[in-house]
């Protein structure tokens, strides 16, 4: 492993790898330890060699983002949606020439596709999964912490190779090359701002509507705290806490210690603020409050439902052939879709965005053949 930590050093290694006609990537975030996580790592690897650039340094990293864009070097990811946005968000990188692993070993019928599972299988190399989530904007980082990062690439230049002569031998490698097109569109898009993030906590189906209240109030005053300390939110207070708080709608302190979530470094640290934020969500005035947000009334299209469902069983029929998850084969959305839009013929699957062109010649008459039942 070849540590980049300077511009020396990575001018040294732009040098080396410039013939390169492959390479692996891959980054690593600080996502569970700050609230602004940033690119901490990219990870390189070409031409046998391990490079670990640190983008935190003073270097400027402009030509990593013109080998990702250059169409004559493939580019190997593995799970790449998420290296791809942030990538393009902190630095304006985009891709050409793409192969992603994680997506391969998915259209090989893969059950299991993480990276560990295929490194494991296909080169009897087992992960210490100890810094799954270690803060990777430490500096210096042990050596232990650069070994497990450099060996996300190692081994992807090969093991796209042995994936991609399977998808071959199965006549598939089509199939991925189109998902691989879409993984290169992939840009960083702005959270809307607007979004009440709060509506995505677990367990608070069954909240009214003053809870909900509590809810958003609590969790938009850690928002701030998270903010302002750069921190994830859930270190600042539990997801859970602010649930179970909300739940009670404990507006005093003993009411707050009888909550087994809420620690007493917690309680002792924040208690006067929630107390505060609970008594004040209670004077709401019952109109201003969050609504529950229970599914409006509609009228069952029994005929939609009955096309779906007639569909599905051939999606899932086919998918078992191929021995590949149907949802790779067709999400139940798709099929949605596809019924919404009753189509004449295979070519008008084509208005269906969501569909690869691979699906549509796969199962495309098929599924329109059951369509037109009745």
């Amino acid at each position: 492993m070849i540590w980049v930590g300077n511009q020396a050093a990575f001018d040294s290694m732009m040098a080396r790898i410039s013939a390169a006609t492959a390479v692996g990537i891959d980054t690593e975030a600080d996502s569970l330890h700050s609230y602004f996580d940033k690119v901490c790592l990219i990870q390189i690897t070409a031409d046998g060699e391990d490079f670990v650039v640190d983008p935190l340094a003073k270097i400027d990293i402009a030509p990593i983002g013109r080998m990702l864009a250059d169409p004559n070097i493939t580019k190997i990811l593995h799970g790449a949606d998420y290296d791809l946005r942030i990538l393009n968000r902190d630095f304006g990188f985009v891709i050409n020439n793409l192969i992603d692993t994680m997506v391969s070993a998915q259209l090989l019928g893969y059950e299991a596709f993480g990276l560990a599972a295929l490194l494991e299988r296909h080169f009897s190399v087992k992960v210490d999964k100890t810094h799954q989530r270690a803060d990777w904007s430490m500096r210096p980082l042990p050596a232990d912490m650069l070994k497990y990062a450099a060996l996300d690439t190692h081994y992807l230049i090969e093991l796209a190779g042995k994936l991609r002569e399977s998808l071959t031998a199965l006549e598939r490698w089509p199939w991925a090359l189109e998902e691989f097109l879409r993984l290169e569109a992939i840009r960083y898009r702005e959270a809307d701002e607007e979004e009440e993030r709060w509506r995505r906590l677990k367990n608070i189906g069954t909240f009214d509507r003053r809870s909900l209240a509590i809810l958003r109030d609590l969790h938009g005053w850690r928002d701030g705290l998270a903010r302002k300390a750069d921190r994830p939110p859930f270190k600042i207070i539990g997801n859970d806490t602010i649930v179970d708080i909300a739940r009670e709608k404990a507006g005093s302190n003993l009411e707050l210690s009888r909550l087994r979530s809420l620690s007493r470094h917690h309680s002792g640290r924040y208690g006067e603020e929630l107390v505060r934020i609970v008594r004040n969500a209670m004077l709401i005035p019952d109109a201003e409050l969050p609504e529950r947000g229970e599914a409006k009334a509609w009228n069952r299209d029994r005929e939609l439902e009955s096309r779906v469902e007639r569909m599905k069983k051939v999606r899932d029929r086919i998918a078992k052939e191929l021995g590949i998850d149907a949802s790779i084969l067709s999400p139940r959305h798709v099929l949605t879709a596809i019924a919404a839009l009753g189509p004449g013929d295979v070519s008008e699957l084509a208005n269906v965005p969501a569909m690869r062109e691979w699906q549509r010649r796969l199962m495309g008459e098929e599924l329109l053949s059951v369509i037109k039942l009745r």
